[in-house]
C-alpha cells in the first residue's frame, strides 16, 4: 500500500537532523551533479540538494507524497523536477551521476525479483562511474526492534499511535492511526515491509553490475543496527 492520507502528517513525525545527516552522507560518498531519487517521499532530501544547485529529478509512487513535496519545494524555492513513477518498471531518458533510493522506500517492495529490478533500473539510469545509494532496514530492527513495537503521543489537538508486528523472519506490518482534531481528520492505514539478509542484496547488486559497501547508520558495518545503507559504483 502506498502513502494516502498519512503522506501530509508524515514530516511531523520525522527529525529534520537524520536529513541533514543523510545530506552530509551523500556528500562525503559521492561525487555529483545530476541526481535521480527513488521514493522521494515529501521531497525532503530533494529539496536539500536542489538548494546546493544541484539538477534534481524526484520520483514516487503516491499521488500524495509528491503532493507535499511539491507543495514545499515551491514554497522553498527549490527547482526539483518531481515525477510519478514506479521504481521497479521505468526506463531513464537521461543518464544520472547519482541515484538514490532512501529512507527505507526499498523494503516497501515485497518481491524480491521486484528489487532486483529496482537495483537493475538503478544501474541503467546511472553514467558510468556513477553511485547509487540506497538503505533498507536491518534484519535485527525488523525482527528485534520492531518485533511487537508500541509508540504512542497525544496533545490536545493530535493522537499518535504506531503498532508493528513482525514475522520474524524480515517482514514487518505498520498500523499507523492519527486522529486530528485540530482539522477533523483520522488517518488509519496498514502498510508492509520486507527486508532481506546482506549477503542477498550483496548477490543483486553483483548481479546488477555493482561494486558496493556497506554502512551502518551513517557508520561503518555492524550487523545489531538499525538501517543499512549502501553505496554502490557503476564500474562495469
Amino acid at each position: 500500500m502506498s502513502y494516502e492520507n498519512f503522506s501530509y502528517y508524515y514530516d511531523s513525525l520525522m527529525d529534520p537532523a537524520f536529513y541533514n545527516d543523510y545530506i552530509d552522507f551523500i556528500n562525503k560518498h559521492a561525487k555529483f551533479q545530476s541526481v535521480l531519487e527513488l521514493g522521494c517521499g515529501t521531497g525532503e532530501v530533494a529539496i536539500r540538494l536542489a538548494k546546493q544547485d544541484k539538477s534534481v529529478v524526484a520520483t514516487d509512487l503516491s499521488d500524495d507524497m509528491l503532493y507535499v513535496a511539491k507543495e514545499k519545494a515551491m514554497a522553498e524555492n527549490a527547482e526539483v523536477n518531481f515525477k510519478r513513477v514506479d521504481m521497479t518498471n521505468f526506463e531513464s531518458n537521461q543518464q544520472a551521476d547519482l541515484v538514490l533510493c532512501l529512507c527505507d522506500s526499498l523494503n516497501y517492495i515485497l518481491d524480491e525479483n521486484d528489487v532486483k529490478k529496482v537495483l537493475m533500473n538503478a544501474y541503467q539510469a546511472l553514467k558510468m562511474n556513477g553511485t547509487f545509494i540506497f538503505d533498507v532496514d536491518s534484519l535485527y530492527k525488523c525482527n528485534v526492534i520492531l518485533n511487537d513495537y508500541h509508540e504512542e503521543s497525544h496533545d490536545d489537538d493530535f493522537d499518535f499511535c504506531w503498532d508493528v508486528k513482525s514475522d520474524g523472519a524480515g517482514s514487518i506490518e505498520h498500523h499507523v492511526v492519527i486522529i486530528d482534531r485540530e482539522n477533523d481528520d483520522c488517518v488509519d492505514e496498514i502498510h508492509h515491509q520486507k527486508t532481506l539478509p546482506v549477503h542477498v542484496y550483496g548477490e543483486m547488486l553483483k548481479e546488477a553490475g555493482f561494486s558496493y559497501t556497506v554502512f551502518s547508520d551513517f557508520d561503518s558495518y555492524k550487523e545489531e543496527c538499525e538501517r543499512l545503507i549502501f553505496v554502490c559504483k557503476k564500474e562495469m
